[in-house]
């Protein structure tokens, strides 16, 4: 982490220039896609390609973590599966699971 200070001025329409310097570092010479967000009362910029590095990062990590896509695939397909088996078992009792009461006599 670097601790050289730069002057920006930020113009009245909120348009802030970067440093050409910066914007060599961070590839940015011909312009491009950014991220902004504040951090801590800091403004951090990044270019949206490292962004996207970043979570493509961290849902890697996470996948790794958990079941793979061909074991969750399966396993929602047997998700699936019950829930159209419960809706055919509903439809073929009339909807009703015999436990219901009637409660037009309470009428």
């Amino acid at each position: 982490m670097s601790h050289e200070f730069v002057l920006a001025k930020v113009a009245e329409n909120g348009r802030l220039s970067l440093p050409a310097r910066y914007r060599k570092l961070l590839g940015l010479e011909d312009g491009g896609l950014v991220v902004v967000r504040l951090e801590d009362g800091a403004l951090r910029i990044q270019p949206i390609r490292a962004v996207i590095a970043e979570l493509q990062a961290a849902v890697h990590r996470d996948a790794a973590d958990t079941e793979s896509g061909v074991d969750w695939l399966i396993n929602e397909r047997r998700r699936e599966a019950a829930r159209e088996e419960r809706k055919e078992e509903e439809s073929s009792t009339g909807g009703h699971s015999g436990c219901e009461r009637n409660h037009s006599a309470d009428r």
